[in-house]
């Protein structure tokens, strides 16, 4: 239950002032106790505390360090195996000069892919995007050529099932 009042957004923030108060309380009772004045005295020093801004700026500065230094790495929502596996994402036809690319997803551990586009390279200069399944630029013989993507796709899984069964796990 302390957890969950924790992770409270407005909680969290009423404890932690409790525990700094506590804290202060406590201090201010023994050093009252230990010089024998009264506590009003203890906070009025505390409130006539004066501290230099270069030691707070570096106090904050050590503590962004350790915090930087001692963060865990974010897991992953892939295995190593399957992120392998995703970094397999495109394939060129050298015949053809047709490149294919896509996105690597999982369905209970069976990969398949998405978001399958088509680009030409037999140009100068960055791949063209295939438009109504072929080249756009019209005297490029990949412009009379037109490409069934849905044969392209079970292709394509077929070549990565067989890479996804060649990779071993981690």
């Amino acid at each position: 239950m302390f957890k969950k009042i924790w992770t409270d957004p407005v909680w969290s923030k009423v404890i932690s002032v409790g525990i700094i108060g506590i804290i202060s309380l406590a201090y201010a009772l023994i050093k009252s106790h230990s010089d024998n004045i009264t506590v009003s005295q203890v906070y009025e020093s505390l409130l006539q505390l004066k501290v230099k801004v270069i030691y707070l700026l570096g106090i904050l500065l050590f503590f962004y360090i350790v915090k930087k230094l001692t963060k865990k790495k974010s897991k992953s929502y892939y295995t190593p195996k399957q992120q392998k596996l995703r970094e397999f994402n495109k394939l060129r036809d050298p015949n053809t000069g047709i490149m294919f690319r896509w996105v690597v997803y999982f369905d209970y551990e069976k990969p398949f892919i998405s978001d399958l586009e088509a680009f030409c390279t037999k140009h100068e200069g960055a791949p063209m995007r295939f438009v109504r399944n072929c080249c756009p630029i019209y005297n490029c013989e990949n412009s009379r050529q037109s490409i069934d993507f849905h044969m392209v796709t079970n292709h394509i899984e077929s070549i990565l099932i067989d890479e996804w069964d060649k990779i071993k796990p981690r």
